[in-house]
């Protein structure tokens, strides 16, 4: 990145002027200062993809809505962070949940076993 385009990313995300007064203050269009303007890492994983989201612009900051740059999804901040904790309560539960279900069906495949043994020993 070039100094100049370093310097507009730095008072566009890091200060609360305008668009006008960065453009007016580095001797550039708006249209040339939103063409340097670079996405903000949210230092969040992508849940399609992996990737790490992005804001793409101090709008999107300030309502908490994110990007992903590989994949394009699109969503509010909140949502991803539920599924990020969601992710980790699954994860850490899925192997109770597996055991359950193992057993689960272990019961009923002996149940049905016993079953059909003791209709063969009544038909006797």
């Amino acid at each position: 990145m070039d100094p100049l385009a370093e310097r507009a990313n730095s008072l566009y995300w890091d200060s609360d002027a305008s668009v006008n007064d960065i453009a007016d203050e580095l001797d550039l269009s708006k249209g040339s200062l939103y063409g340097m303007i670079e996405p903000r890492g949210a230092s969040l994983a992508c849940p399609d993809c992996g990737s790490e989201l992005e804001y793409p612009n101090r709008t999107a900051r300030e309502k908490g809505f994110l990007t992903c740059g590989e994949c394009g999804l699109e969503e509010e901040e909140e949502v991803i962070r539920g599924l990020a904790g969601e992710a980790i309560t699954l994860y850490s539960s899925a192997p109770d949940e597996a055991r359950s279900r193992r057993t689960l069906w272990a019961t009923a495949l002996l149940g049905a076993a016993a079953g059909i043994m003791i209709a063969r020993w009544m038909r006797r």
